[in-house]
């Protein structure tokens, strides 16, 4: 019997570095559009927050894990992307 190798969609890692207002976090790292990473603090608030819209420049729309839709008060200074490859295992 043939197995069929499902191919999976790579993973995108963007990494938002935030206009430092004096806020306890300045960098999101964000997986297919969701906050997984918050530094240096806060994390445990904004993880799992979904990024509609980011760009240099403007403040991200984002979608709260509260499902309340709106701005993030700072806005984003430099956006790095990543591509991440899945583990065959």
């Amino acid at each position: 019997m043939k197995t069929k190798t499902v191919k999976s969609k790579p993973r995108v890692m963007l990494t938002l570095e935030l206009e430092d207002q004096g806020q306890d976090f300045l960098r999101w790292d964000v997986l297919n559009g969701v906050v997984v990473g918050c530094s240096p603090f806060q994390g445990s608030l904004w993880n799992g927050t979904k990024v509609l819209s980011a760009k240099v420049g403007y403040s991200p729309e984002i979608v709260t894990r509260h499902g309340e839709r709106t701005f993030l008060r700072y806005p984003v200074t430099k956006i790095t992307k990543k591509k991440e490859r899945t583990r065959r295992g």
